[in-house]
């Protein structure tokens, strides 16, 4: 008994000082088994955790749930393998049972917290941080996690609190002041923002996150060659997938440069090109809080589609999602909604007087909320939904499919445990609700729940707008920094007027991906066209991630023709691609449907 407690008391020593190597050399098979202690196999269970041998950490939980099923310690550590794995229905259970069993422990309030926060169930998430913290008041990674709950819900002010908590508290770790970095970065605090940044990058020089978001707040003060030196520090290293973004990145900061170097030798003074860059930064920072609170929490969508876009999403490996350019949307009325909604003509014609001079580099994907839990929206599989979108190749409606995908597929960073964590990043295929205008007698109104943060941000970026044209208005038509205002307020606008629909959609629930590409950007690519009195070529994006992975379920529509072969068939791809090696994808998990509309 005693030998067990020195060697509790020296493990604690070691997870303390985050030597989980030396915790796992100590606890052997061997010494385990001999010492039969439901606590030892739970901190051997937790020092895997840690260093992410999730099948080691199952193992031992499992053990020490055996060895003493009332410890509530295996339970909390089998929740955390649970949840980094994303069975999170399994790893609530466990968080419940170790929160009965042992009402006081703060980690495993905090672990079901982490878990809600990768739910995007925020305010659940806060509740259990306020327990743990309550509980444990030395919590560092619980203030963290707590902080990037607020940062999710806006409450920038509320994240720097905590993020400064989990500093106080002696932390050395780059990650949490790369967190109140951003948070500095969403309320304007550039320099701030750049003090952590700096250092994030003095605690962990090889994180090339950091140098990434460096050069984006760079980029926000108008220092774009030093944004695209950070931009290349980060291509040094591993991106994990994110190399497109950083060139991308790279290729916006230098059509920056290209514009100010043409901005310089325009006829305008400096009062008036200080001005011009201030009202842009404005702008700019109002359109992000616009797309903040549209930002979708959504766990599944629906993409109604052609059964031979499924059939390409399953038969090979490495497959991506494709986004088109904006103009290539059907509705009349996209991108137009927003300008009806501000209700000027000056800034509807400078706009367009943009449009001439340059190519729309927006792009889309659109999608409907599919959610079968939390009696949620869901468009799964609805009538009209197959009738306007779920058609096949010759327009027959019903007749193609719809896939349901998890939301982490538009996610770069999708997860968080209970260590130190990361909000993930903006701009980079964001999912945000589409912004539903009503006409009525006299006026216009958004009826989207959050529209007392998104009307005023309008309000703003109106009254911007219109001091950028009264600039503009000191000039002549054919003076350069005339066409330059007008080029800035297209490309500016055109990165968030497709986000406004009329609220005659309003049933659809839409959610959206508005990605700016740079106009000689790599990454667009482009598909043959033949058809009358068109160019040849349909361009497009390709999204970050395999799309595969995350297809939950594919709806074979009503009026599908031989619906059982077309069943075993994608079934039969869906394994190939595990035997050719896709490990990630599990097929028994994948749902494949057939309808129960009811169709005319």
């Amino acid at each position: 008994m005693e030998e067990t407690q020195e060697l509790l008391k020296q493990v604690e020593d070691l997870f303390e000082n985050e030597k989980y190597h030396e915790i796992i050399e100590l606890l052997s098979n061997e010494l385990l088994s001999t010492q039969n202690n439901s606590d030892l196999y739970a901190w051997a269970a937790w020092a895997n955790l840690r260093l992410k041998k999730l099948q080691n950490a199952f193992h031992l939980a499992e053990k020490s749930i055996k060895t003493d099923p009332s410890n509530s310690f295996g339970y909390l550590i089998r929740g955390g393998a649970f949840n980094q794995t994303d069975k999170l229905s399994k790893a609530l259970k466990d968080y419940d049972k170790s929160i009965e069993l042992n009402p006081n422990n703060s980690y495993a309030y905090g672990g079901r917290a982490t878990l809600f926060l990768n739910r995007k169930e925020y305010d659940k998430a806060i509740l259990d941080f306020n327990k743990a913290i309550e509980l444990n008041r030395d919590y560092r990674s619980g203030y963290n996690n707590r902080g990037n709950a607020w940062w999710y819900k806006g409450d920038y002010s509320k994240a720097i609190e905590d993020y400064n908590m989990a500093i106080e508290l002696g932390s050395n770790d780059e990650s949490i002041y790369l967190n109140r970095a951003k948070a500095w970065n969403k309320i304007g605090e550039y320099e701030k923002a750049l003090i952590d940044i700096n250092k994030a990058i003095e605690l962990n020089a090889n994180f090339p996150y950091i140098y990434i978001f460096k050069g984006d707040v760079c980029y926000a003060i108008g220092n774009f060659q030093e944004s695209i030196k950070n931009y290349e520090i980060a291509l040094k290293h591993n991106l994990d997938g994110r190399l497109r973004s950083v060139e991308d990145k790279i290729k916006l900061a230098q059509e920056a440069i290209d514009v100010l170097k043409f901005f310089d030798e325009s006829s305008a003074g400096k009062v008036q090109k200080d001005e011009k860059l201030r009202l842009e930064k404005e702008i700019d920072q109002i359109i992000i809080s616009i797309r903040d609170a549209a930002k979708s929490k959504v766990k599944m969508v629906a993409h109604y589609t052609k059964l031979s876009v499924a059939d390409i999403y399953v038969k090979k490996t490495n497959v991506k999602m494709h986004y088109s350019n904006a103009i290539y949307m059907n509705d009349p009325m996209e991108g137009k909604v927003f300008f009806d909604y501000l209700d000027n003509d000056e800034i509807t014609k400078a706009y367009l007087n943009g449009e001439k001079r340059t190519e729309t580099s927006v792009y889309l994907g659109s999608f409907l909320p599919a959610e079968d839990n939390n009696g949620e929206v869901s468009h799964e599989d609805e009538l009209v939904m197959w009738r306007t979108y779920g058609k096949d190749e010759n327009g027959k409606e019903a007749s193609g499919c719809n896939v349901v995908i998890s939301s982490d597929f538009f996610k770069l960073n999708s997860s968080v445990d209970d260590e130190e964590s990361i909000p993930m990043s903006d701009n980079e295929e964001e999912l945000l609700n589409v912004v539903y205008v009503k006409k009525l007698k006299s006026s216009k109104e958004i009826t989207n729940d959050n529209k007392d943060k998104i009307e005023p941000a309008i309000v703003q970026l109106k009254d911007n707008l219109l001091k950028l044209i009264e600039l503009r208005n000191k000039f002549q038509k054919r003076d350069d920094f005339y066409k330059e205002i007008e080029n800035s307020i297209f490309k500016r606008l055109s990165t968030i007027s497709y986000l406004f629909k009329s609220a005659d959609y309003n049933y659809e629930h839409e959610v959206r991906v508005i990605t700016y590409v740079p106009r000689n950007s790599d990454n667009i690519k482009f598909r043959e066209i033949d058809e009358p009195n068109l160019p040849c070529k349909h361009f497009y994006i390709e999204s970050y991630n395999d799309i595969l992975p995350h297809i939950k379920k594919i709806y074979l529509g009503p009026k599908v023709e031989h619906y059982q072969r077309w069943s075993l068939y994608l079934d039969y791809e869906i394994r190939q691609r595990v035997k050719e090696g896709m490990t990630v994808v599990n097929p028994s998990s994948i749902e494949i449907i057939k309808s129960d509309c009811k169709f005319q």
